[in-house]
């Protein structure tokens, strides 16, 4: 039975240790040729990899992100556009509620917070502010504190609610008579829109404050500027706001109403 296997291993018996060692060094020289090359491989691999990693995070962000300053520039003009186009349409808006004499709540809508804050704020200073205190006001609070007086004495206002409101911003009201001027060109700078004068496109005489998606009048902003040419007559003539106030008034209604004096500098 062990004849045949004895016959299969006659061969390497034959084989002198030379041969069999040489036979076997061949094979570890073959066997270390594949790793090497196997090894050659991987290296390659991974340094292909590392080479694709590094190009990636090489990356300049404007290569990442394909929207390039020019077209970012290109939409914030077109935001910039579209609120412009939005600002002249409030613009005529407002214009038309004041020429028409909407209610309260429609105009309280085209204004800032802070001007409906400041509007309530001055109807109480009308009611209860003495003539000292009239001191701490600018002309143009002064001037509406006056004529509310005068329209109180003279039951001039139509209805008992929202006075100070329609006051300021009815027909013929403060803003309308005030701003009877040429207005200009409108620029927009981001969240803050303006009217100019047509003498000095520049010089903003109107201010309108961007509120999420509609444009909204910032009053207490704008009646200083309105009223700065009239103020200057006050620094000629060394008066103070008080005096400058009533001296509007009585420019205005002298020949309407009697009793333009200081008995308007207190409550009625």
């Amino acid at each position: 039975m062990l004849a045949p296997r004895a016959a299969a291993l006659e061969p390497l018996e034959r084989t002198r240790p030379e041969q069999l060692i040489e036979r076997h060094f061949k094979i570890g020289i073959a066997m270390h040729a594949l790793k090497n090359t196997i090894l050659c491989v991987s290296a390659l691999a991974i340094s292909l990899m590392m080479a694709s990693c590094a190009g990636s995070s090489n990356t300049t962000p404007s290569a990442q992100n394909p929207e390039s300053a020019a077209t970012k520039d290109a939409k914030y003009q077109e935001r910039e556009n579209d609120k412009m186009a939005l600002l002249e349409q409030m613009f005529v808006k407002f214009q038309n509620a004041v020429r028409s004499n909407v209610d309260a709540d429609t105009l309280l809508d085209m204004l800032t917070d802070p001007s409906e804050y400041w509007i309530e704020d001055l109807e109480k200073h009308a009611l209860t502010y003495k003539s000292e205190e009239l001191d701490t006001c600018q002309f143009y609070e002064v001037y509406a504190i006056l004529l509310y007086r005068l329209y109180e004495r003279e039951h001039l206002f139509q209805s008992p609610d929202d006075k100070m409101i329609h006051l300021l911003l009815s027909k013929s009201g403060v803003v309308d008579r005030l701003s009877n001027i040429q207005l200009g060109p409108m620029e927009v700078k981001n969240d803050r829109g303006s009217v100019g004068l047509a003498s000095s496109p520049k010089v903003p005489i109107m201010i309108f404050e961007w509120d999420e998606s509609v444009w909204k009048l910032d009053l207490p902003q704008t009646l200083p500027l309105i009223t700065k040419g009239i103020e200057s007559i006050a620094v000629k003539k060394k008066w103070t706001s008080k005096k400058l106030a009533l001296y509007w008034l009585e420019k205005e209604y002298h020949q309407t109403y009697s009793r333009l004096d200081d008995s308007l500098y207190d409550p009625i």
